[in-house]
């Protein structure tokens, strides 16, 4: 039997090599022997929700806890990783026990704000909010997600008050949140300058290489313009939901998972975990199939069919379909400037570098156009793109081709789709709380002289 020390001089190596099934085997073993490893252990919890191992992780989050019990910023993070792991249920336990104690905390009522708001319950999550800011009135991220939930009008003393706290908070989220406000009440030059004051700062951080994101683009079509894509019906109870930020995949999700057949855990990003550049070598395929439905039920319960929302897919879906063969696939599109301006409005926590700038924005959307062009006359008939737009006008229509491309019968909970209780953890949370609209077609037309720039590189980098 190993010893601690020496399984943790093999984990030190195992890290170096990004060999990430050697890491979970090794702390697998590590918390199996209930091994003493200091105070790793929270760092381990995050190592193994980043891998997707939720398992593995609540347990190492709740060896962290037994290791020092009356740590509260412990035991928030345990309800973390059971929110995240999609354990909304055992969270907000966690959560209450922890208010019992401390009933003024503000980071534990900013926490139940965000728990209430992935769930829907609006009413609640502003209360927490409020709550938050009533003890800790310069925490822009609170303003953030209030915001997010929050119809602001001119004579609202949660407009004034986070009016008077600009610039006793951190200026990116609250410049966010204030942008939102200032949309609500119509200013939207006012609300322009607010976003794109954020989105400079978060630019300067998070720096996009247009030409490495072509060329990686690039790659991938030409991996796959001449090799074969495996046939046979595995994975085919597998629905791939795809497309940009902001396209209307989180509103496809919710569509699908209100059908009583399909469940759905948000962006389950277990596809990235497992893929590479290349495709799994012949005889690892069924591994690497067997471990995607073990990782995807770490998050839910297996049903007829599994949504599986994965962002940006469109580099790695050659190796998906490998892996997958039989899986169902929709692609998510939207008009380029109401999409360019939801997404430039939009404060991505992680991620996204291309979103700051408006020229990156336009630059990515067009590579993007270009590997959708690229798969559609790949795959053909395999392949249902659906237009937000169209969605949005003929509602009945195109759920309805989302359904029968899916292998599903109609059901009529899927054109009620804002009646789905499942969490939702996307910027999407709101809107798709509500009925089904036309209100995000159009959305950019009020900011359309300041989204020039974005005009103008969309139009050039058609012809990079």
């Amino acid at each position: 039997m190993t010893s601690p020390s020496a399984a943790l001089a093999a984990l030190q190596t195992a890290f170096g090599r990004r060999d990430r099934r050697t890491i979970n085997a090794i702390l697998y073993e590590l918390l199996d022997r209930d091994a003493n490893i200091g105070d790793r252990w929270p760092m381990m919890a995050d190592v193994l929700a980043m891998h997707g191992e939720w398992t593995l992780a609540i347990r190492a989050s709740e060896r962290a806890v037994s290791s020092v019990p009356n740590d509260r910023a412990r035991r928030l993070a345990l309800a973390a990783v059971l929110a995240r792991s999609g354990r909304h249920d055992a969270a907000r336990a966690a959560l209450e026990r922890l208010l019992t104690q401390a009933p003024d905390d503000a980071v534990l009522h900013h926490f139940a704000g965000a728990l209430a708001s992935e769930d829907g319950r609006f009413d609640a999550a502003e209360d927490h909010f409020r709550r938050a800011l009533a003890r800790f009135p310069a925490s822009g991220q609170t303003w953030l997600e209030l915001a997010a939930i929050h119809t602001f009008t001119l004579d609202d003393p949660l407009f004034a008050q986070m009016r008077d706290i600009s610039g006793k908070a951190p200026a990116v989220p609250l410049h966010y949140a204030l942008g939102k406000a200032w949309h609500d009440v119509g200013e939207f030059d006012r609300a322009f300058a607010d976003f794109i004051a954020g989105a400079r700062i978060v630019a300067k951080e998070r720096p996009y290489d247009a030409h490495t994101d072509r060329r990686e683009a690039e790659a991938a079509i030409a991996g796959w313009r001449s090799r074969a894509l495996p046939g046979g019906d595995g994975g085919a109870e597998t629905i791939l939901i795809t497309g940009l930020p902001r396209s209307g995949s989180t509103l496809a999700e919710q569509i699908l998972s209100s059908h009583p057949r399909v469940a759905a855990g948000g962006e389950l990003n277990v596809l990235p975990i497992l893929l590479g550049d290349r495709p799994p070598d012949r005889g690892d395929v069924d591994a690497t199939a067997d471990e995607y439905r073990r990782l995807v039920g770490e998050r839910l319960t297996w049903n007829d069919r599994v949504a599986d929302k994965t962002l940006d897919l469109g580099r790695r879906l050659g190796q998906a379909l490998t892996v997958l063969p039989g899986a169902r696939l929709i692609w998510m599109r939207r008009a380029p400037l109401d999409l360019a301006w939801s997404c430039l409005r939009t404060y991505f926590a992680q991620g996204v570098p291309w979103s700051w700038d408006q020229q990156s924005i336009a630059r990515h959307i067009r590579i993007e156009e270009m590997l959708l062009s690229f798969w559609r006359e790949r795959l053909g008939d395999r392949l249902l793109v659906v237009d937000y737009e169209a969605l949005t006008a003929d509602p009945t229509t195109q759920i309805r081709r989302m359904e029968e491309h899916v292998g599903l019968d109609h059901d009529e909970a899927t054109l009620a789709p804002h009646h789905n209780t499942r969490p939702v953890l996307t910027s999407s949370v709101w809107q798709v709380r509500q009925p089904l609209s036309r209100r995000g077609v159009g959305v950019a037309e009020p900011y359309r002289r300041h989204l020039e720039p974005f005009l103008r590189e969309y139009e050039a980098a058609q012809s990079i």
